[in-house]
């Protein structure tokens, strides 16, 4: 839980950022939270890391990255998950937390040594100011926070990535495919033109459509229609 003293801080950090552009230079990126990694996990989609944060252990995963034992890692903000099973690890977590962005140091804002890891090839310039709602547009959302908070996706255009399970093709002038990532068993439908094969790991941008029903007993709660291969 982020602290309100903390959110105020950082919702500060963030306004004179944006507002005093002579001084971007010398601003600090702030990291809440700092871990230690003690165990690593590779998938074909994340890595899951056993960290300890103050002596505290506790497991979280990231998109794809390369890490050592006895690293140092910062991060923000994760999406927690209780009772937490990986199809592909045929494992259960008790708790795990999905960390979107995470960094090898403590960079400088608009400084070459900046090392934050976007490893969904997501990256966010140090002089490009937006608000919090526009951030998410900026970057590859997994499948668990499209169906976790699916309703404040319904209509908007988002990105996402995924291994592909399967494909119907020339349906309805359209073909479509079934995503997953190997973390659970979300599994997302995809209209598109695109051609892919099943087994490749592929990221895709569209707009989310809920509670969609296209007749014959065919019903999707979520669904991304128009998906355009990236």
């Amino acid at each position: 839980m982020i602290y309100k003293n903390i959110f105020i801080a950082v919702i500060l950090t963030i306004f004179i950022s944006c507002s005093n552009t002579n001084e971007k230079e010398s601003k600090k990126q702030t990291w809440e939270h700092k871990v230690l990694v003690e165990e690593i996990i590779h998938t074909s989609s994340y890595t899951y890391l056993l960290v300890s944060e103050d002596n505290d252990p506790y497991w979280i995963a990231v998109p794809q990255m390369e890490a050592q034992v006895n690293d140092v890692l910062y991060y923000n903000a994760g999406l927690e998950m209780v009772d937490f099973k990986s199809k592909e690890l045929d494992r259960s977590f008790d708790k795990l937390l999905l960390v979107q962005v995470i960094s090898d140091g403590e960079s400088e804002v608009g400084n070459e040594r900046t090392n934050v890891m976007h490893t969904q090839q997501t990256h966010i310039h140090s002089d490009t100011c937006v608000s919090h709602e526009n951030a998410k547009d900026m970057g590859v959302i997994t499948l668990t926070e499209l169906f976790t908070y699916s309703s404040k996706y319904g209509g908007n255009k988002i990105t996402i990535s995924g291994n592909v399970v399967k494909v119907n093709p020339n349906i309805m002038g359209k073909n479509w495919i079934h995503i997953q990532d190997g973390i659970n068993d979300y599994d997302l439908t995809i209209t598109t033109l695109a051609n892919v094969n099943v087994d490749e790991k592929a990221t895709f941008e569209g707009v989310i459509t809920l509670d969609k029903d296209i007749g014959s007993g065919y019903k999707f709660s979520v669904i991304m229609e128009d998906g355009v291969l990236k």
